[in-house]
C-alpha cells in the first residue's frame, strides 16, 4: 500500500461523518383490540415497529392457520410479546416482492399485512413515425420494455441486434427478438436478465436511421468497490485507490456512490468508514443485498 493512500486512509478515518439512510422506518400502534393502520406498503431494507399503546398482545408473522413452511405460517419470520414491559418491536424486512401478514395470537381477528414492493420497473418505448422515443433507455436486470406502436403508423419491427451484425453475438439481428410492431401487434414487451448494451433496429426503415439501444445494468450492493458482494475496508481502499492513485475507472462506478449524491468523492469512503467502524447508517439502497439504483444521475454499473 502506498504511502500517499496510507495517509489519505489515516484522513478518512478520523474525518469519519454520519452519511444519510434513505431505508425508512414505519410505525404501526397496538391497541387493545385493533392495529393502525392495519397495511403497510413499504420497500426492502425498510423497517416496521410495532408500538403498545394498549392491552398484551403476542405479535406473529403470517395468518392464523397458515400453512407450515411458508411466510403465511404463524411466526415463521418474527414473534415478540407487546405489552407494558414490552413495549416495541422492530423488524427489517430485506426481501422484496413478498406479502406479509401478521395478527395477535391473543386475539386472532386482530390482523394486518405489509406489501414489500418489488423492485422491477417497466419502462416504455414508443414506435412512431421512424423513430424509437426514446431511442436510449438505461434499465436494471430483470428490468421489463415496453415498445407501443402508434396508431395508424405504418408497419415496423422490433428486432435486437444490428442490419449485418455478426452471428452468434448479441448483434446478429433477431438474436434475442425480432417482432412486429403495427395496429395488429401493437405491444411488445421484453424482460431483460443480463446486463449489456443491446442495440436493436427497425427492419424496414434502419436505413432511415430507425434504431434504439437498451442499456442493461448490472445489479450492485452500494459501497461494494471491489465488488465481492460484502462491505469490507478494501471496498474504502478500492475507493482511495481511484480517487487519488488514478488506478481504472471501475465499471460499476455507482457502487462507489456510497451516500447515493450522484457523485463518486471523498465523501463515499468517510461515510463506508463510518458504518463500519462506528454506529453510523447504513449506506441507501440498493443495500444489503443486491438491487437496482432508481436515483436520477450520471452515474451506471456495467458488467
Amino acid at each position: 500500500m502506498s504511502a500517499k493512500l496510507v495517509m489519505t486512509l489515516c484522513l478518512v478515518t478520523t474525518l469519519v461523518a454520519s452519511p444519510l439512510s434513505w431505508a425508512e422506518d414505519h410505525v404501526v400502534n397496538f391497541f387493545a383490540s385493533a392495529f393502525l393502520p392495519t397495511s403497510l406498503t413499504i420497500e426492502a431494507g425498510d423497517t416496521v415497529t410495532w408500538n403498545w399503546i394498549d392491552g398484551d398482545h403476542n405479535l406473529n408473522s403470517g395468518i392464523p392457520g397458515g400453512a407450515p413452511g411458508t411466510n403465511d405460517e404463524p411466526g415463521a419470520l418474527f414473534s415478540a410479546i407487546i405489552n407494558a414491559q414490552n413495549p416495541s418491536f422492530t423488524h427489517t424486512f430485506n426481501d422484496m416482492g413478498q406479502i406479509i401478514g401478521f395478527f395477535d395470537s391473543n386475539n386472532p381477528a386482530q390482523v394486518g399485512s405489509i406489501t414489500v414492493l418489488d423492485d422491477t420497473l417497466t419502462f416504455e418505448v414508443g414506435v412512431v413515425d421512424n423513430a424509437y422515443i426514446p431511442p436510449l433507455i438505461e434499465v436494471f436486470e430483470g428490468d421489463r420494455v415496453r415498445w407501443v406502436h402508434e396508431p395508424m403508423e405504418m408497419l415496423h419491427t422490433v428486432t435486437s441486434g444490428v442490419a449485418g451484425g455478426l452471428p452468434g453475438t448479441i448483434e446478429e439481428p433477431g438474436a434475442l427478438f425480432n417482432e412486429e410492431s403495427s395496429d395488429l401487434n401493437p405491444v411488445f414487451e421484453y424482460t431483460f436478465n443480463d446486463p449489456m448494451e443491446l442495440p436493436y433496429f427497425c427492419i424496414p426503415h434502419v436505413t432511415f436511421g430507425m434504431i434504439g439501444t437498451v442499456v442493461i445494468q448490472d445489479r450492485f450492493i452500494r459501497g461494494d468497490s471491489d465488488r465481492d458482494g460484502t462491505l469490507t475496508i478494501g471496498d474504502a481502499i478500492s475507493s482511495l485507490s481511484f480517487l487519488f492513485l488514478g488506478t481504472a475507472t471501475p465499471n460499476c462506478l455507482d457502487a462507489l456512490d456510497t451516500v447515493d449524491d450522484g457523485q463518486v468523492n471523498i465523501a463515499d469512503p468517510v461515510a463506508l468508514l463510518g458504518y463500519l467502524f462506528t454506529s453510523a447508517p447504513a449506506p441507501a439502497m440498493p443495500f444489503p443485498s443486491e438491487g437496482p439504483d432508481r436515483t436520477t444521475d450520471d452515474l451506471l454499473c456495467l458488467p
